[in-house]
Protein backbone atom coordinates (compact mmCIF):
# COMPACT_ATOMS: atom_id res chain seq x y z
CA UNK A 1 0.00 0.00 0.00
CA UNK A 2 3.04 2.78 0.95
CA UNK A 3 4.39 1.87 -2.58
CA UNK A 4 1.11 2.52 -4.39
CA UNK A 5 1.11 5.85 -2.38
CA UNK A 6 4.27 6.51 -3.05
CA UNK A 7 4.24 6.43 -6.77
CA UNK A 8 0.60 8.00 -6.84
CA UNK A 9 1.58 11.29 -5.13
CA UNK A 10 4.71 11.41 -7.56
CA UNK A 11 2.50 11.32 -10.48
CA UNK A 12 1.16 14.89 -8.95
CA UNK A 13 5.04 16.37 -8.98
CA UNK A 14 4.41 20.25 -10.83
CA UNK A 15 7.39 22.55 -10.67
CA UNK A 16 8.92 20.39 -8.03
CA UNK A 17 6.18 20.64 -6.11
CA UNK A 18 3.47 17.95 -4.61
CA UNK A 19 0.15 19.78 -3.49
CA UNK A 20 -0.60 19.80 -0.09
CA UNK A 21 -4.51 19.56 -0.99
CA UNK A 22 -7.12 17.73 -3.22
CA UNK A 23 -10.34 19.58 -3.18
CA UNK A 24 -12.81 17.09 -2.35
CA UNK A 25 -14.75 17.65 -5.96
CA UNK A 26 -12.00 16.99 -8.30
CA UNK A 27 -10.78 20.04 -8.77
CA UNK A 28 -7.25 21.23 -9.25
CA UNK A 29 -4.77 20.56 -6.21
CA UNK A 30 -3.41 23.63 -4.53
CA UNK A 31 0.24 24.26 -5.15
CA UNK A 32 0.96 26.19 -1.58
CA UNK A 33 3.11 23.89 0.57
CA UNK A 34 6.93 24.40 0.34
CA UNK A 35 7.41 21.29 2.67
CA UNK A 36 5.37 18.77 1.28
CA UNK A 37 7.78 17.80 -1.25
CA UNK A 38 10.31 17.39 1.99
CA UNK A 39 8.10 15.70 3.45
CA UNK A 40 7.76 13.29 0.50
CA UNK A 41 11.64 12.71 0.38
CA UNK A 42 11.51 11.28 4.20
CA UNK A 43 8.58 9.32 3.16
CA UNK A 44 10.48 7.24 0.42
CA UNK A 45 13.57 7.33 2.49
CA UNK A 46 11.99 5.72 5.25
CA UNK A 47 9.92 3.33 2.91
CA UNK A 48 13.14 2.41 1.57
CA UNK A 49 14.62 1.64 4.92
CA UNK A 50 11.76 -0.89 5.65
CA UNK A 51 11.50 -2.33 2.58
CA UNK A 52 14.65 -2.35 0.67
CA UNK A 53 12.90 -2.06 -2.46
CA UNK A 54 15.30 -0.93 -5.19
CA UNK A 55 13.03 -1.05 -8.29
CA UNK A 56 10.42 1.79 -6.64
CA UNK A 57 13.56 3.49 -5.61
CA UNK A 58 14.77 3.53 -8.45
CA UNK A 59 11.02 4.44 -10.84
CA UNK A 60 10.86 7.52 -7.89
CA UNK A 61 14.47 8.78 -8.03
CA UNK A 62 14.20 10.73 -11.60
CA UNK A 63 11.08 12.77 -9.97
CA UNK A 64 12.94 13.01 -6.62
CA UNK A 65 15.99 14.74 -8.75
CA UNK A 66 13.47 17.00 -10.81
CA UNK A 67 12.35 18.10 -7.39
CA UNK A 68 15.77 18.97 -5.89
CA UNK A 69 16.35 20.59 -9.78
CA UNK A 70 12.96 22.79 -9.28
CA UNK A 71 14.10 23.83 -5.98
CA UNK A 72 17.45 25.24 -6.71
CA UNK A 73 16.18 26.57 -10.05
CA UNK A 74 13.38 28.29 -8.11
CA UNK A 75 9.56 27.33 -8.57
CA UNK A 76 5.97 28.71 -7.26
CA UNK A 77 5.82 31.37 -4.06
CA UNK A 78 9.54 32.31 -4.65
CA UNK A 79 10.91 28.95 -3.27
CA UNK A 80 14.65 28.52 -4.34
CA UNK A 81 17.88 27.71 -3.27
CA UNK A 82 19.76 30.85 -2.22
CA UNK A 83 22.99 30.07 -3.89
CA UNK A 84 25.62 31.93 -1.45
CA UNK A 85 24.76 29.49 1.60
CA UNK A 86 22.72 26.26 -0.10
CA UNK A 87 19.76 27.39 2.20
CA UNK A 88 16.09 27.47 0.92
CA UNK A 89 14.24 30.36 0.66
CA UNK A 90 10.42 30.80 0.48
CA UNK A 91 7.24 32.99 0.56
CA UNK A 92 5.55 35.93 -1.25
CA UNK A 93 3.10 38.35 0.45
CA UNK A 94 -0.09 36.85 1.39
CA UNK A 95 0.79 33.75 0.89
CA UNK A 96 0.81 30.99 3.64
CA UNK A 97 3.94 28.15 2.83
CA UNK A 98 4.32 26.44 6.35
CA UNK A 99 2.71 24.38 8.55
CA UNK A 100 1.86 27.57 9.94
CA UNK A 101 -0.37 28.79 7.70
CA UNK A 102 -3.59 29.98 8.99
CA UNK A 103 -4.90 33.17 7.07
CA UNK A 104 -8.22 35.48 7.86
CA UNK A 105 -9.43 36.61 4.77
CA UNK A 106 -6.76 37.52 2.65
CA UNK A 107 -4.12 38.13 5.88
CA UNK A 108 -1.06 35.65 6.65
CA UNK A 109 -1.76 35.40 10.63
CA UNK A 110 2.05 33.99 10.56
CA UNK A 111 3.78 34.87 7.63
CA UNK A 112 6.97 32.91 7.67
CA UNK A 113 9.09 34.74 4.84
CA UNK A 114 12.74 34.28 4.51
CA UNK A 115 14.48 30.67 5.57
CA UNK A 116 12.37 29.24 8.19
CA UNK A 117 14.33 26.54 9.87
CA UNK A 118 12.25 23.53 10.00
CA UNK A 119 11.87 24.02 6.19
CA UNK A 120 15.61 23.76 5.66
CA UNK A 121 16.13 20.79 8.49
CA UNK A 122 13.74 19.23 5.89
CA UNK A 123 15.90 20.27 2.60
CA UNK A 124 19.20 19.10 4.50
CA UNK A 125 17.46 15.92 4.94
CA UNK A 126 16.12 15.57 1.20
CA UNK A 127 20.06 16.41 -0.29
CA UNK A 128 20.92 14.23 2.07
CA UNK A 129 18.62 11.03 1.21
CA UNK A 130 19.46 11.92 -2.63
CA UNK A 131 22.87 12.18 -2.41
CA UNK A 132 22.60 8.06 -0.27
CA UNK A 133 19.94 7.01 -2.92
CA UNK A 134 22.50 7.88 -5.55
CA UNK A 135 25.08 6.17 -4.57
CA UNK A 136 22.60 2.68 -3.27
CA UNK A 137 21.67 3.18 -7.11
CA UNK A 138 24.93 4.20 -8.84
CA UNK A 139 23.94 7.31 -10.15
CA UNK A 140 25.44 10.70 -10.10
CA UNK A 141 25.27 12.58 -6.83
CA UNK A 142 27.81 14.72 -5.95
CA UNK A 143 25.90 17.80 -6.53
CA UNK A 144 23.23 16.54 -3.58
CA UNK A 145 26.35 16.24 -1.65
CA UNK A 146 28.05 19.20 -2.49
CA UNK A 147 25.02 21.61 -1.75
CA UNK A 148 24.10 19.50 1.16
CA UNK A 149 27.43 20.23 3.06
CA UNK A 150 27.27 24.14 2.03
CA UNK A 151 23.72 24.23 3.43
CA UNK A 152 24.56 22.20 6.47
CA UNK A 153 27.43 24.52 7.34
CA UNK A 154 25.25 27.87 7.27
CA UNK A 155 22.83 25.88 9.15
CA UNK A 156 25.05 24.91 12.05
CA UNK A 157 26.23 28.98 11.94
CA UNK A 158 22.43 29.89 12.34
CA UNK A 159 22.27 27.31 15.01
CA UNK A 160 25.23 28.28 16.98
Amino acid sequence: MARQILLAFAEYVDGGMLPNNFPDAGGTPRYNSVDAALWFFEAVRQYFAATKDGRTLLQLFPTLGEMIDAHVKGTRYNIHVDPADGLLYAGAPGIQLTWMDAKVGDSVVTPRIGKAIEVNALWINALETMAEFARLLARPGGGYEKLSVKAQKKFSEILE
